[in-house]
């Protein structure tokens, strides 16, 4: 899928200060960019990712970054042991990003909400190729709320505003990981 299938593509400017949320392993992987932990390059496995970019994906919300990275519709349960091993991290974008925008495509493009990641994957590719820095999408996990990927961030491009850990001690779960388990109907085990 190509930029030009959409007809028009309208970019959106990620505001400098702008708060995003994303769940990441609290501890080790083979990419860090600034505060960021991300998947190996050439992976592949996320719906926007680019075959030898590092890519960051955030939600608007605590909630919407639980959601799609753990509490998934097709999750059948969720171990906290994996909760253990993640974090939320809160970063502030520290300039102005300019980004591709698929919000208005959503409703007449299903393929953007996919597993088709061949797809949405080569529409990356061709954002990137065009300058942009990443793209902001409808979440397919949380109905009307936003996700956003960058292609390539590092800390010139975001900064770790607060990193939170999933489960505390006695394994109490934190406030937005409960609301997510209650409201996705995951069940937890250990």
């Amino acid at each position: 899928m190509k930029l030009s299938d959409l007809e028009v593509i309208t970019t959106y400017s990620l505001a400098s200060g702008q708060s995003l949320f994303r769940v990441q392993r609290a501890r080790g992987s083979a990419v860090r960019r600034g505060p960021l932990k991300l998947a190996p390059v050439g992976l592949l496995s996320g719906r926007f990712d680019l075959p030898s970019v590092p890519c960051a994906y955030f939600g608007e919300a605590p909630d919407t970054a639980l959601y799609e990275a753990l509490f998934r519709r097709e999750a059948p349960l969720l171990s906290l042991h994996e909760l253990r091993r993640r974090e939320l991290l809160t970063v502030q974008v520290r300039r102005n990003l300019e980004l591709g925008d698929l919000r208005p495509h959503a409703a007449n493009w299903p393929v953007l909400q996919s597993l088709r990641f061949g797809e949405t994957q080569e529409l990356a590719s061709d954002a990137h190729a065009a300058g942009l820095e990443g793209l902001i999408y409808r979440s397919a996990q949380q109905h009307g709320q936003d996700c956003v990927v960058l292609f390539d961030p590092g800390d010139k491009v975001v900064a770790a505003h607060t990193r939170t850990a999933l489960v505390g001690a006695g394994d109490t779960l934190n406030r937005w990981v409960m609301l997510a388990a209650q409201r996705s109907k995951v069940p937890q085990v250990p």
